[in-house]
């Protein structure tokens, strides 16, 4: 933690992020979930991806990582291309779970690309065990 005056500043992650390619940007967004709400469907982001939950908790599952929760206070981060994003809900039924995602946009690529019913089940073998869905 630093300190200096009566300014604090403590690293809640440290990454090192995939290579930026020149040319890209960031976008800053808060995202809220409802209660119980399923969030997105699978998907890829075209660069990394910072966040922090600022209120209840996010269900939260990379390939090839085992999902978890991640209570507000708690940050995390996705290095986006290829790596799917197969979750994130929120699995409190009473209360919205809200964070806020900076996110490096590479350029010429959205920043958000939904899979195909087809590429979730051909992918599904780089899945943590305990998320597989499909055999094959």
């Amino acid at each position: 933690m630093l300190a200096k005056g009566n300014v604090e500043v403590t690293d809640l992650l440290c990454a090192t992020p995939p290579a930026i390619p020149e040319g890209s940007h960031a976008m800053t967004q808060l995202v809220e979930l409802p209660p119980a709400d399923p969030g997105l469907a699978p998907h890829r982001h075209s660069g990394p991806v910072f966040g922090y939950v600022l209120e209840g908790k996010i269900f939260f599952e990379l390939e090839g990582e085992e999902p978890r929760e991640i209570a507000a206070g708690e940050a995390f981060w996705e290095p986006g291309g290829d790596v799917v994003h197969y979750q994130v809900s929120n699995p409190d039924s009473s209360n919205w779970s809200r964070f806020v995602a900076v996110c490096i946009c590479a350029p010429g690529v959205d920043m958000i690309t939904m899979l195909e019913p087809e590429e979730i089940v051909a992918r599904d073998h780089l899945r943590h065990p305990s998320a597989r869905r499909h055999q094959g």
